[in-house]
């Protein structure tokens, strides 16, 4: 390369190679000005390329750094998210996504959006030690957002290209803990604020924030039954905006009248930190240090217990629909994800029927289900 350009609002900057020193030629109307940076460095040229930007910008001189007011844009798409996106990990996600694509962009003094840039960041991120599949999800944000912006009509259709993902897919089938793991994880976590939860999230399948945001209010005890529902006060609403209903089994409901005996009167959390406030902080960590103590780390976190909720169901014997309607997937595609069975349960389900042929007549009979 031996020049880079940037025109805004009457602003003309070129970095060019000057005998093999770079230089900024810098120019508005009739006005001119040539700076010698005194480097061979491209690098460096490029740092000091796009810090004269930022200083016309200070200045007043420059609206943006970018040759359209990408971040200014970025504000607008994450307001729009705080609004409108269907839970709160969501928005928090775009945050993380958008936080990570701008400390990419003022790292690597990008000006301009492009196909090039985009898979500039991509590599950025792999290189960086994120899965495909996290990269995807930081790739899909950044599509999201231009989708918004011409929505929104901030930005014309066609503004921005739209970056092309992996598409990564899931090579392996979700895991669950089995009867045996589960007891190792109960043990493990014995005697700490932990335990409880688990405890609740392998009975109903509830998700880590649900467990977290459970209120007093959503629990009666007397007819044996959770609600699942959103708390503006903690600015939090299910999955989906949608309430679920969950009867208690017989475990579940003896440990929520347990917490109940032994909770502090005036908490509304059923599982509060210490000062009685929402729990939230470590809860990933401490499950982490818990599941390693166990020798099984490899198996997940949180939504591992829900898996091994839904997993445990099936193989007892519950219907497919009956499971999506207790874990509050919108259609069966998404529960078949969550669910895996284990091909030793999978053998002993084909002995329930089987059919052979007997006398003259080959008359099919069937066998009789066994157990």
């Amino acid at each position: 390369m031996s020049e880079e350009k940037y025109e805004h609002a009457g602003y003309k900057i070129r970095l060019f190679l000057y005998r093999d020193r770079w230089a900024l030629d810098i120019s508005k109307g009739k006005a001119r000005k040539i700076k010698s940076l005194k480097t061979k460095d491209l690098i460096k040229a490029r740092d000091e390329f796009y810090k004269y930007k930022l200083q016309l910008k200070e200045k007043g001189r420059l609206d943006i750094v970018f040759d359209t007011d990408l971040f200014r844009q970025i504000e607008i798409f994450l307001e729009w998210s705080k609004v409108n996106s269907k839970a709160m990990t969501t928005y928090k996600s775009h945050v993380t996504s958008m936080r990570i694509f701008r400390e990419f962009i003022e790292k690597e003094k990008i000006d301009r959006v492009s196909r090039t840039m985009f898979e500039a960041f991509k590599s950025h991120l792999l290189d960086s030690g994120n899965s495909p599949r996290t990269v995807d999800l930081r790739l899909t944000a950044i599509s999201g957002m231009i989708t918004v912006l011409e929505n929104l009509d901030v930005i014309p259709g066609g503004t921005y290209p739209k970056p092309k993902l992996i598409r990564a897919k899931k090579v392996k089938a979700p895991k669950f803990w089995t009867e045996e793991e589960v007891k190792k994880v109960i043990e493990a976590s014995s005697g700490t604020y932990i335990t409880d939860m688990i405890l609740l999230a392998l009975n109903t399948g509830l998700r880590r924030n649900e467990v977290c945001y459970l209120r007093w209010d959503d629990v009666n005890l007397d007819r044996g039954f959770l609600l699942v529902q959103g708390h503006p006060e903690d600015h939090h609403n299910p999955k989906d905006y949608e309430i679920r209903r969950i009867k208690l089994n017989r475990d579940a409901l003896s440990l929520l009248i347990r917490i109940r005996t032994e909770s502090l009167p005036n908490v509304p959390y059923v599982f509060p930190n210490k000062y009685g406030h929402l729990r939230t902080n470590n809860l990933d960590r401490d499950l982490r240090l818990i599941l390693a103590k166990t020798g099984i780390p490899d198996k997940g976190g949180w939504h591992c217990a829900r898996r091994t909720f839904a997993s445990h169901l099936l193989m007892a014997g519950a219907d497919l629909e009956s499971v999506r309607q207790l874990l509050g997937h919108s259609d069966l595609d998404t529960t078949k994800k969550y669910l895996n069975v284990t091909d030793q349960h999978l053998d002993k389900t084909l002995d329930l029927i089987g059919f052979r042929a007997e006398g003259e007549q080959k008359k099919v009979i069937a066998f009789k289900k066994r157990g």
